[in-house]
């Protein structure tokens, strides 16, 4: 059974330039990482592009991420916590939270 708990995730990330084990490509609205959260659990996102058509290996941006509902979740995601974007085994760049909006709730 699925949470009832998600989040609407407002970040700044940065991703690993590709020199040091990042992406070959940039992203853009639509990417889907993984996300871990100070955890060896990781979350599926999907981020949308605030200020930016695309953020490059190397670079940073704000970015708005909704957490896909899953069996487990963190019920106590707030800013400033910190993240890993993953995709699968490979740590691709990390991110801060600014703010983190609750969306439902488990009974």
């Amino acid at each position: 059974m699925l949470s009832k708990t998600t989040y609407n995730i407002k970040a700044k990330i940065s991703l690993l330039p590709t020199e040091l084990g990042g992406r070959k490509n940039p992203v853009s609205t639509g990417y889907r990482p993984s996300l871990a959260f100070n955890s060896i659990q990781h979350f599926s996102g999907e981020i949308e592009l605030l200020d930016q058509q695309q953020i490059k290996p190397g670079q940073s941006g704000t970015v708005l991420i909704k957490l896909i509902p899953a069996k487990h979740i963190r019920k106590n995601l707030k800013s400033n916590d910190a993240f890993t974007l993953n995709e699968g085994n490979k740590a691709v760049g990390s991110g801060i939270i600014i703010t983190a909006e609750k969306i439902g709730t488990d009974t």
